[in-house]
């Protein structure tokens, strides 16, 4: 089978990367080609010294003619499935497809709800265009059934996972990490991993650890992540004198070890689906601190496995991190909980070739000649 996936950015993001692991899952059993609409990422970059045929189409700007280059790269690979994932990846294929008889998923891996109007009546108009939509998560599935109007049989959900084999708690690792650092092993260490962008409110985050530290001066905050707004980060750490407590450590490759270092997870975000983070950091056995947005409550149990705030809630948030900052065996209870959270995640990859292989060959319970 020929697979064509089309993805607005290959830089590192949930969506990437989860594109990354169905890619490289699905290379040694189909030929699979990965467009990006934007210039390739680092995510992109990987994949293609891993062996796997991404090319860029250098969008800069939204116009008829990157459809129209999309186009002539579809008709050229000749694809028998194309799979987008992002929203103007999503809406492009299907304009480009349109026509040619090439089953077309897309999945979306961000909230519609919280995009302009003008994108989502664009997508309540492309929308079945549509072979089938993979959801990523409830939130998304119901929002594009009960707002947008999909046809119900035609949305599949199929949550975010994962992989047991590379994220898990080692204590060996947390140690070597702490020491490599200069942490002490007993030392409050919360972690965040996103893309420095306003959607996931890094400030809300640091202006909470800020008011924690008056009660836990020796707690330490690690941002994994890059993106727009690290400058203001960095300014708002120095202006408060910040710089031995928070960390801007960018983009890293091996997040399990991050995780592993650190005692908390984060996430501030005003805006989410179902973020691959947040369930990176259940598999590792971290309690969760996250935003009341997306699918991320239905997997961090308020008083559980850690706790739920309204986002930009900064008074709420620096009462929870303290919380958990000051007692240490509130942190192991709550990670055992994670743990056992984590295993409701399954593996995505192997039902996305089920999938597959089902439209494919017309047997799925939608429809897929046009």
């Amino acid at each position: 089978m020929k697979i064509l996936y089309i993805i607005t950015s290959t830089e590192t993001g949930g969506a990437e990367k989860a594109l990354a692991e169905l890619a490289l899952y699905m290379a040694p059993l189909h030929t699979v080609k990965i467009i990006s609409l934007k210039t390739l990422g680092a995510v992109g970059k990987a994949l293609q010294q891993k062996g796997i045929e991404v090319t860029s189409l250098e969008m800069k700007w939204y116009s008829l003619r990157i459809i129209q280059r999309l186009a002539a790269q579809i008709k050229a690979f000749q694809p028998d499935l194309v799979h987008a994932m992002l929203y103007r990846a999503i809406e492009y294929a299907r304009v480009a497809c349109a026509g040619t008889r090439i089953p077309v998923l897309s999945t979306p891996h961000f909230d519609l709800s919280k995009k302009s109007f003008a994108l989502r009546w664009t997508d309540f108009i492309l929308k079945d265009l549509d072979t089938l939509t993979v959801a990523e998560s409830f939130t998304t599935a119901r929002y594009l059934v009960e707002h947008q109007k999909y046809q119900k049989e035609k949305v599949y959900l199929l949550p975010n996972g994962a992989d047991p084999k590379r994220f898990f708690p080692d204590e060996h690792i947390r140690l070597q990490m702490r020491q490599t650092y200069g942490l002490e092993p007993h030392q409050p260490v919360i972690i965040s991993v996103g893309r420095l962008a306003p959607v996931k409110d890094p400030l809300t985050l640091l202006q909470a650890f800020r008011n924690l530290l008056r009660t836990v001066p020796a707690a330490r905050l690690i941002y994994v992540g890059e993106g727009p707004e690290r400058v203001q980060l960095e300014q708002y750490i120095r202006m408060n004198q910040l710089q031995q407590s928070v960390f801007l450590v960018g983009e890293q490759l091996h997040i399990n070890d991050w995780l592993n270092m650190a005692d908390i997870f984060v996430l501030s975000s005003v805006e989410e689906s179902l973020p691959l983070a947040l369930l990176e950091a259940l598999r590792a056995g971290l309690p969760c601190v996250v935003s009341r947005v997306g699918d991320m409550p239905l997997w961090v149990e308020h008083g559980k496995n850690g706790f739920v705030f309204y986002p930009q809630d900064i008074t709420l948030l620096s009462c929870l991190l303290t919380e958990l900052a000051q007692h240490e065996e509130l942190r192991r209870t709550m990670g055992r909980q994670s743990l056992e959270i984590a295993k409701r995640m399954t593996d995505t990859s192997p039902q996305y070739q089920h999938l597959y292989q089902q439209i494919k060959d017309k047997s799925f319970h939608v429809k897929t000649n046009r």
